[in-house]
This record gives C-alpha cells, structure tokens and sequence, in this order.
C-alpha cells in the first residue's frame, strides 16, 4: 500500500533507502479512526510510532475525570521514544484525531538504529529539547493562571487578524478540545465563553468566533 512506507518519516530523512525499506519491514502497520486510544498511560509496550498519515493528540489523564494536551503529532512525526529509551511505562495517553496510519517499531531495533545512525539520535534529541521547553512553559501556565485565564489565553492562540480591528478564530474547536488545551472543564470552557459573548468582547458566527475586543481578552488572560 502506498501508505505503508516511511518516507515521509523527518527523523529517518538521512538514513539510508536500503535501511528505511528494511524498517518498513520490521514495522506494524496499524490503522486508527478519529478518537480511537493507540495506547494509555501505564501501558508497558515500548514500541516507537510512525505517523504516517493522519493526526494524534498526547494526553495527560493523571487527573480525574480531566484531560490535558500535551502535543498533537501530525503526519510525518513520530512518539513514543522515551518508552524504548527508558524502559519504563508509559507517562500518557495517545488518541487518533482523524483517520490515522501508524507504523510501530519494536523499541530494541530503534536503539540499533540510533546506535547504527547517529544522525537519528541528534535529530531526537532537538526533537525532545523542543518538549521540554514546551512543557516548562505550560507547566508555568498551569500554575500561575486560574482556569478561566488559561481559556482566554487558549483563545488568544487560535485568533487571526479579521477585517478592521476585529480578530477571529475560524472554525472554533468544540468545548473539549479547548478543555484539554487549557487543562480544565468542558464547563469552564462554555462559562468563560458565555461571560465574554455577554460582555461583548466575543460573538458567534456561524462555526467562527469574532472576537471585537481583543485587548480586553489579553488582560483577562494576564
């Protein structure tokens, strides 16, 4: 199948044809549809994923009843390695967010091949210096904002310029994903929406929000 290959893969780019085409071998080859759990939190696997096609979201479900994204992986990309590095289980969960291929390698071959590579292990490395300074951040953010800040500041995000003074964020996610975004409740998200479109710093249209009073939003984020 024309989507059961690696080529696509950043972290493989320097690596050999020979070698890829070797890996595509030893890989396997799982499909997923849009919600669909790859794996959960405490899982023992240590198999590293290809993204192939399609997009997944890093979940951390540590907290009751309360998802928090950590990092959605579009095609291309690839997770799972602290697993295969460490040994230890897993420290989230991952879902599919849309129809999504995956190619999973067993943990030991992908030690071979950064021990074989080197390149491999650089470019994992930028990769995993980049999570880490993200995480610091939304860690920061976390701790220092109460939860209706964290969904303003959600919103500041997803905003593009619009017509005149006005800002927009076009096709605005559902309720939960910005829960999860924000680290906090579908009903935080549609309270501190609510207080807004009443306040009129924001108003629907249509599946966009329009938001008119975009300074106001940023000190309700400080």
């Amino acid at each position: 199948m024309t989507d059961h290959n690696l080529s696509s893969i950043a972290l493989l780019s320097d690596v050999p044809a020979a070698t890829v085409a070797g890996l595509e071998q030893r890989c396997r080859w799982l499909k997923f549809q849009p919600d669909d759990m790859v794996f959960d939190r405490e899982s023992d696997s240590i198999d590293v994923y290809f993204v192939v096609v399609g997009k997944v979201r890093i979940l951390d479900n540590a907290i009751a009843d309360r998802n928090v994204a950590l990092a959605d992986i579009p095609a291309g990309s690839c997770f799972g390695e602290l697993a295969a590095i460490d040994g230890m289980r897993r420290s989230a969960r991952v879902i599919a967010l849309e129809e999504t291929v995956l190619a999973a390698l067993d943990g030991s071959t992908f030690i071979e091949l950064m021990r074989t590579h080197p390149g491999v292990a650089v470019k994992l490395l930028e990769k995993l210096s980049r999570i880490i300074r993200d995480l610091d951040r939304r860690v920061v953010q976390i701790a220092s904002q109460t939860e209706t800040q964290r969904v303003c500041t959600q919103l500041l995000r997803l905003a593009i310029p619009d017509q005149g003074d006005n800002w927009i964020i076009r096709d605005l996610p559902n309720h939960k994903e910005i829960a999860d975004w924000s680290g906090t409740s579908r009903e935080q998200v549609a309270q501190t929406i609510g207080d807004l479109a009443r306040e009129g710093v924001v108003r629907r249209r249509s599946r966009d929000l329009m938001i008119h009073d975009l300074a106001y939003l940023r000190s309700m984020a400080k």
